[in-house]
């Protein structure tokens, strides 16, 4: 007995050492995550949405409520996942204690690479001794942010679908955009909130949109993500074009008063993007931006974007996130 006792030691310390490997983020921090990765806690929505696209059954829930609207665009299990809230959120809104009791396996952000998202990953990292890693966001390096969350969770060949996807897409956009002529690229206003008069200005991941398109942000940087915008400022703006993050919001806009005049309401050029499950445009940025550049391009230049855009959005869904479209479904997207 102490023999055979003896060899199922000598056994186990011989077997192999639990395995890690060191990721180098978009931040240049080097992190130790598990070799085999099953629980990720999204950091925000942007982190959740790219989860979902690339890997759903390692997202153990939602930052945010996607809410009713959303359901028949996610498909199941995961549209029943529960509400977690956000890290990247107000202050408070997870508290670390409570985000180690979920036992994820690895902390995922994707978005804007600043210093606050820094401070924020390496400050979760060292209170609650979980892996944290942020990933660019940005709609142009999709295809490599893709490719790392494949790489890590281990699902590479799922990832370089999608990722090559990414890549086709934003090399057919850059072609086409480059053939209008500059006399021809159009002013924008992006707009989101109740009444679409909450602005991103130049350099914000929300409005990076329009820069991928060749057009120009009317609303000018102000060093925030979003700032609202006022009435009398449109006057000096005066945005040939409006896209704005909703329906509803973009209702708002278009009957205000005191906006009849922009030449964006007056000649009913005012797009409403579509939200479910992900906005296309923004809110969040998740990979639903790849499809709105070609709604968009389609909407102001169908010559140079000749997309069948119910084709193209039938082909996303399935793609990126496993829903099959009905045409009733497509009716209240691109309405």
């Amino acid at each position: 007995m102490i023999r055979l006792a003896c060899l199922a030691l000598l056994a186990l310390l011989l077997q192999e050492p639990a395995h890690a490997r060191v990721i180098e983020d978009a931040t240049g921090r080097s992190v130790e995550i598990p070799d085999h990765v099953a629980r990720v806690f999204p950091a925000g929505p942007p982190a959740a949405a790219l989860l979902y696209a690339v890997a759903p059954q390692v997202l153990l829930g939602w930052a945010h409520d996607a809410g009713a609207a959303s359901r028949g665009y996610i498909a199941e299990p995961y549209a029943s996942l529960p509400r977690l809230g956000a890290l990247t959120g107000r202050a408070g809104e997870v508290d670390p204690q409570a985000l180690a009791q979920l036992h994820p396996d690895l902390v995922l952000d994707t978005g804007t690479v600043s210093q606050r998202y820094i401070d924020l990953a390496a400050k979760t990292q060292s209170e609650t001794g979980l892996p944290y890693i942020l990933l660019d966001g940005g709609i142009t390096t999709l295809p490599r942010t893709i490719r790392q969350v494949g790489q890590v969770l281990g699902v590479e060949t799922r990832a370089e679908a999608l990722a090559a996807y990414a890549e086709r897409t934003l090399a057919e956009v850059h072609a086409r955009v480059a053939a209008i002529p500059t006399d021809r690229r159009f002013r924008i206003y992006y707009g989101r909130g109740k009444d679409g008069l909450t602005t991103a200005g130049p350099g914000s991941i929300g409005a990076e949109f329009i820069e991928v398109l060749g057009l120009t942000n009317v609303a000018p940087a102000s060093g925030r993500q979003m700032y609202d915008a006022t009435p009398e400022q449109f006057v000096a703006w005066k945005p040939d074009v409006a896209v704005i993050l909703g329906s509803e919001a973009a209702a708002a806009f278009s009957s205000d008063p005191r906006l009849r005049d922009l030449p964006a309401v007056r000649e009913s050029r005012v797009l409403a993007s579509p939200t479910v499950p992900f906005g296309w445009v923004d809110g969040p940025p998740s990979p639903s931006r790849l499809l709105a550049l070609r709604w968009l391009g389609h909407a102001l230049y169908p010559d140079e974007f000749p997309d069948d855009i119910r084709a193209a959005t039938r082909e996303f869904y399935h793609l990126f996130y496993a829903v099959d479209l009905t045409d009733p479904m497509l009716d209240e997207l691109l309405r």
